[in-house]
């Protein structure tokens, strides 16, 4: 499915170029995503993680499951209105931690 993704991201001016790799940086940003997007990446899964620092902030990640010919990469991205744009205009279906639990003790 060829997506277009300057329809997710319009605030950018360039977003197709942003390569990311797991050993160059814990997380990923937005563009990262739509960079994979762009080059033929699916998403065939995605999880929302919330991380706590001393019980008064919470940063969200999205650990998206991507795929292209046969290939699957995980990508952990933190949240922001880009990629919460891409996810609600997307249509992607987001799962959370609790739900992950509630799957496996089944």
């Amino acid at each position: 499915m060829a997506t277009n993704v300057s329809n997710y991201h319009a605030q950018y001016l360039d977003v197709t170029s942003q390569h990311w790799h797991p050993n160059s940086a814990q997380f990923a940003g937005g563009d990262h995503l739509l960079t994979a997007i762009n080059n033929g990446w699916d998403v065939s899964d995605c999880m929302l993680q919330e991380i706590w620092y001393a019980g008064a902030r919470c940063v969200f990640i999205y650990h998206f499951t991507l795929s292209r010919q046969g290939d699957v990469m995980k990508m952990p991205v933190i949240d922001n209105p880009y990629v919460t744009r891409f996810i609600e205009q997307g249509g992607v279906t987001v799962r959370t931690e609790s739900d992950q639990k509630s799957e496996k003790s089944a």
